[in-house]
C-alpha cells in the first residue's frame, strides 16, 4: 500500500472554497503533489476551526482507524493546505498555523506546507502583494 495524503483545509475558507484545486493538483501530481506516486491516496478535512484544537481529535481517530487495517502513520503526509500557511484571495495565513504543525507533529505525523497555487495568488506573489510560506 501507498502513502496517504491528508489535506487540512481552513474551516472558514470551505465555507467559500470546495477543495476542488487542491484535489485536482493532487490527482493531476502537479505544485506541491508532483513527487508523489500513483499508489498514493488522498483525503481532506478542515482544520475543524479556530484555534486549530479539533485537530487533536481528528487525528487520534485517523490514528485509530489506519491502526485497524495496519497502516503505518509513517506513511502519512499532512499538508496544510495553501488557505491555512499562505495570503490568498480567501484570507492572510492562519495565525493557529505553527500550533496545529506541532501537534500534529507530536502525534508522528510529518508535515507539509502547501497545496494548490492560483496563477492570480502567484503572479500576487511574486509582485510581493502577498507572502509566501517559504
Amino acid at each position: 500500500m501507498g502513502k496517504l495524503i491528508v489535506v487540512i483545509q481552513c474551516d472558514d475558507v470551505t465555507k467559500r472554497c470546495s477543495g476542488f484545486a487542491c484535489m485536482n493538483d493532487f490527482y493531476e501530481r502537479a505544485g506541491a503533489f508532483a513527487n508523489y506516486d500513483s499508489d498514493t491516496r488522498y483525503m481532506s478535512m478542515t482544520c475543524g476551526g479556530c484555534c486549530g484544537n479539533f485537530i487533536t481529535a481528528k487525528f487520534e481517530h485517523l490514528t485509530k482507524k489506519l491502526a485497524k487495517i495496519n497502516f503505518d502513520k509513517q506513511d502519512v503526509i499532512v499538508h496544510l493546505a495553501s488557505c491555512i500557511c499562505s495570503d490568498s484571495a480567501h484570507k492572510q495565513p492562519c495565525p493557529f498555523m505553527h500550533r496545529m504543525q506541532n501537534i500534529l507533529e507530536r502525534k508522528g505525523y510529518a508535515v507539509k506546507l502547501g497545496s494548490h497555487i492560483s496563477k492570480k495568488a502567484q503572479a500576487k506573489r511574486e509582485a510581493g502583494e502577498y507572502k509566501s510560506w517559504n
